[in-house]
């Protein structure tokens, strides 16, 4: 057998070839799940006092110089990881194949702590300090560590990593998961109200810095955790992910819809003031007074202000859309945007205060109900605003509402009339009918069209519908306006040719 040192994250080899085979001498470490070392079937573990020697059985070369130039790669990429202990040595050892290894300081991880010792101060410290390594990561490499606690050590007032693998990104479904444990272990941890509010503070802005979105994708999957007893220390915490949710001008209705009357549906009103008053006059013609408005109030159009006013007004329900978004967070967002709908939706931005602003921010992206959810874009998109629902995606998301538990999902974006649906496992075509029961499907995907930009039909007019969620009846619409009127708006504030003609096409 022959080691080879090849070299150290701080360039300061404290490794030798002796002691590393001191620790081969040694009985390996019983693996388990909870106890002092965990690890992957294939890995070996080797320990003294002060050193780890960790092998991983799957990574052997069947030539030196692979194996030399895998370590050699690998420590360049832990170098701008920053993540691991700087005495961290990457060798080889030879066996009947070349195996690649590394050594560390025997470090104790967070799971093996009794955090009731700890003083208050330096119990939320070790916490917030795994958040803060661990979103700095993901903004940095878009790849995730490993969220458990045993895969996280503590030395000399430090944060280390110590786990050897990094995973595929995964959109804080982890992280999401990773929170909830903790708040079903508050007691183990000693972390109480106070302890969720900093910790909510803190990660908050992590969060922004990754994205305008994320926190909105991680508070509605851990939203959806269980956390047995401590619900209430789930919703001090989530709290703190949605400040906005605090400002003054925050919608006017709670969302608690009443099962037994109607819902008048609308989706992407997109600033057309003459097609919203249009299908919310056809509401009160009916006698409906409770709205939900499935996002994008703004964009396109040319009137977003009296819109968001007239929304506010009606007490229309809204939840946030692409473009709402976009507009709330001056542009910051990660998905691009066509460049005609970039031109209106940067117009808008100058039309609209901070507070309007805040009100956009402000708005949920995903409600839940009785039996049915409402979202912007897709039940499956973890943003709930980017992803469609249209004919090469339906079964992706119907599938995912019966997983879920959640049989009908209202949503816009799309534009685009009519409802997709599952009878059994069998996926139906675009369902454009007036009236139809949702009922006989074992899950549907409703889209009410769009009030202020239709594609669907080809013709200018506002659509809309009533929902009627005890007996989930569904009746769909669409009433004339005066689009003109719209056009001639649009033309005088200079939007782009193509933008209007898609107005009067309606399509």
């Amino acid at each position: 057998m022959e080691i080879y040192i090849v070299g150290s994250l701080s360039d300061e080899i404290k490794a030798t070839a002796k002691m590393v085979e001191r620790l081969l001498q040694t009985t390996p470490q019983v693996l388990s799940h909870g106890g002092a070392f965990t690890g992957k079937p294939a890995t070996q573990i080797y320990t003294d006092a002060c050193h780890v020697l960790k092998i991983n059985g799957n990574r052997s070369f069947s030539s030196e110089s692979v194996a030399l130039r895998w370590c050699e790669l690998q420590i360049q990429k832990e170098k701008q990881y920053q993540i691991y202990h700087p005495d961290r040595t990457w060798l080889v050892i030879q066996t009947e194949r070349w195996l690649v290894a590394n050594i560390t300081p025997r470090l104790k991880p967070l799971h093996l702590f009794d955090f009731r010792a700890f003083s208050e101060k330096d119990r939320l410290w070790v916490f917030k300090e795994v958040l803060r390594v661990y979103c700095e990561f993901t903004r940095g490499f878009g790849k995730r560590l490993d969220e458990g606690l045993s895969n996280f050590a503590c030395l000399d007032g430090k944060l280390w990593y110590v786990d050897d693998d990094i995973y595929p990104w995964d959109n804080f479904s982890s992280l999401s998961a990773m929170l909830a444990n903790w708040l079903r272990k508050s007691d183990a941890f000693c972390l109480h109200e106070p302890s969720w509010l900093e910790l909510g503070r803190f990660l908050w802005p992590l969060l922004r810095n990754y994205s305008s979105g994320a926190d909105d994708v991680l508070y509605e999957g851990l939203a959806d955790q269980l956390v047995g007893a401590h619900e209430e220390l789930k919703q001090v915490f989530l709290a703190e992910l949605r400040p906005a949710y605090r400002t003054t001008m925050a919608q006017s209705t709670s969302g608690d819809f009443s099962s037994s009357e109607p819902i008048g549906l609308i989706a992407d009103v997109h600033a057309n003031l003459p097609a919203f008053e249009a299908v919310l006059a056809e509401f009160e013609r009916r006698g409906i007074a409770q709205i939900m408005m499935l996002g994008d109030i703004v964009g396109y159009g040319p009137h977003p202000k009296a819109c968001i006013a007239l929304a506010a007004q009606r007490k229309v329900f809204c939840i946030r859309g692409n473009h709402d978004h976009y507009v709330a967070h001056d542009g910051d967002v990660s998905v691009a945007s066509s460049s005609t709908a970039k031109w209106t939706l940067d117009w808008t931005l100058n039309q609209l205060d901070g507070q309007e602003k805040q009100w956009l921010g402000a708005l949920p992206v995903r409600h839940k109900a009785n039996g049915w959810m409402a979202v912007h874009g897709s039940p499956i998109d973890k943003t709930f605003f980017n992803g469609y629902v249209y004919n090469m995606t339906a079964e992706k998301n119907l599938n995912h509402l019966l997983s879920i538990n959640m049989p009908i999902c209202l949503h816009g974006h799309s534009h685009i009339q009519g409802v997709y649906a599952m009878r059994g496992r069998l996926v139906l075509p675009l369902i454009c009918q007036d009236h139809m029961n949702l009922a006989s499907y074992s899950a549907a995907l409703v889209c009410p069209g769009s009030v202020g930009q239709p594609r669907s039909a080809g013709k200018a007019e506002a659509e809309g519908a009533v929902f009627y969620p005890d007996s989930l009846e569904l009746e769909l619409f669409s009433l004339p306006y005066d689009v003109e009127m719209v056009a001639r708006d649009m033309e005088a504030a200079g939007f782009p040719a193509l933008v209007i003609e898609r107005l009067r096409a309606g399509k």
